[in-house]
């Protein structure tokens, strides 16, 4: 698949990191840190179960989230924050059905379809979320200066007239998903590898 290949090559973009996250590392409950070109940082943590914690920040403090994911691909919880408060009538829970827990992990080449019904803290109507995943194949990536074993992954939500695309890779070893590029409809794969990934923070 082009765009799966396109991923490959800006997996191989960054600048070495300070401490690059390691397996040990995150069993003994410490957090990965990964800056992305916007400036954010999303802080990754193991919770457990294959679910993953993402808690973005950003330098002014604003529009910060944090969510919690089933190795980073599958999102079943999402809220905004202010600094550490959740803000609890923006959370967002989504459901799967059954069978999607019988092909995890995710692996390379895979491709998957599934439906999430989303719940909305705020009492809006619940509403349903298509998620499309491809991956590609396993080889060794580098990314900001670390290298892993690692496969390419494209991953769509379609929800009523709107969808959007990101291009990620996927790092067994950790359990972890990041992201490396955005696909707008007009103009293509827009890069967006990470310049730092860390187990210190920025």
């Amino acid at each position: 698949m082009r765009s799966l290949t396109f991923l490959a090559l800006i997996a191989l973009t960054g600048t070495a990191a300070a401490q690059c996250p390691t397996r040990d590392a995150l069993e003994t409950g410490r957090t990965a840190y990964v800056t992305y070109p916007d400036g954010g940082t999303v802080g990754l943590r193991w919770l457990g179960a294959r679910m993953v914690e993402e808690t973005t920040r950003y330098p002014d403090g604003e529009r910060e989230f944090r969510m919690i994911s089933m190795g980073g691909v599958f999102i079943t919880d999402e809220v905004d924050l202010d600094g550490v408060a959740e803000l609890a009538e923006t959370r967002i829970t989504s459901r799967y059905p059954g069978w999607l827990y019988d092909r995890l992990p995710i692996g390379p080449e895979m491709d998957v379809t599934v439906t999430a019904t989303n719940s909305f803290a705020d009492g809006a109507p619940p509403e349903d979320e298509e998620v499309e995943l491809h991956t590609g194949m396993q080889a060794e990536f580098e990314i900001a200066g670390c290298r892993y074993e690692a496969f390419p992954m494209l991953l769509t939500y379609h929800w009523a007239d709107e969808s959007f695309t990101s291009m990620m890779t996927h790092l067994p070893a950790l359990g972890l998903s990041l992201e490396l590029a955005r696909i707008d409809a007009e103009t293509g794969p827009l890069p967006f590898a990470p310049s730092r990934f860390s187990l210190t923070p920025p």
